[in-house]
């Protein structure tokens, strides 16, 4: 083999080499078409969650508050319950699980298919 042809066969194998790393070290997550869509979809249910929980009703003060009584993780999640329950929002949030399961399973048209229906229940059109 002449010499010459040493460094550029070594040039090449660098450059594949380097080329090819982040494809290898990537997360299955980013390698996915449905990834950027499931990020902008979460953002988007996250934004409906929030206008929806601003717009409702505050709670009755209780009488436990009232006595100085600090409030108990069971008696926010009652509270919670009675006052912040959104239909659609619970079923975009579990659409929204669906698709990252998909995702997971490179299931990619489950995972468009799941985020169109977290959409659809927060009324976005996009």
């Amino acid at each position: 083999m002449p010499v010459n042809q040493i460094p550029g066969r070594a040039f090449v194998l660098l450059l594949l080499s380097l080329t090819a790393a982040p494809l290898l070290t990537a997360p299955a997550s980013a390698r996915s078409s449905c990834s950027a869509e499931l990020r902008r979809t979460r953002i988007a249910v996250d934004n409906a969650l929030e206008a929806h929980a601003g717009a409702g009703p505050f709670a009755p003060e209780s009488k436990a508050a009232k006595l100085n009584h600090q409030p108990t993780p069971s008696s926010i999640a009652r509270a919670e319950n009675r006052f912040d329950h959104w239909p659609n929002g619970d079923e975009a949030v579990a659409a929204l699980q669906r698709a990252r399961e998909a995702n997971k399973r490179r299931d990619t048209q489950g995972c468009l298919d799941a985020l169109r229906e977290a959409r659809l229940a927060i009324g976005a059109n996009h």
